[in-house]
């Protein structure tokens, strides 16, 4: 019986071992995290209809989560609503795919954004802020950067 049992152990522990052997970090696959967790990346906000130009920062943090960082010149007195939308800034979704803090006072920061730099190089994206809660039209936008390939 003891046999059976020091076999059942020692198979459960080669087959841990070879799972562990084939798992994957978020630096081996560049569609999660864009292949280095940590990185950043910075975005030019273009005026747009009058409105501001300014930064933004991206940040990924080491558990994949994003922080995105907004900066206009020339501060606009509303609550400008902002996101990160599928597409380009002469051509875009009208719903955020993800939702940013507003901007006040020409600052926002959102945290712990559940996405990825990985993700939103993968494809085109735009951040978007728009003049206020109350009129849609975009005062500032800032394509996010393709990944680069090696």
């Amino acid at each position: 019986m003891k046999t059976g049992l020091g076999a059942a152990l020692a198979a459960l522990l080669v087959a841990v071992l070879a799972l562990g052997a084939c798992s994957s970090s978020a630096n081996d696959n560049p569609t999660i995290g864009g292949g280095n967790v940590g990185q950043t990346s910075e975005v030019t906000m273009q005026a747009m209809n009058g409105g501001q130009s300014g930064t933004a920062s991206l940040a990924e943090s080491p558990s994949l989560l994003l922080t995105v960082t907004i900066t206009l010149q020339n501060p606009s007195v509303a609550q400008e609503p902002a996101g990160i939308h599928v597409g380009t800034c002469t051509s875009f979704t009208p719903t955020a795919k993800f939702a940013l803090s507003s901007v006040i006072g020409g600052k926002s920061t959102t945290s712990s954004l559940n996405t990825t730099l990985g993700e939103l190089s993968s494809s085109p994206y735009v951040i978007v802020v728009q003049r206020s809660g109350t009129d849609p039209t975009t005062a500032s936008c800032g394509p996010i950067p393709p990944a680069s390939t090696p």
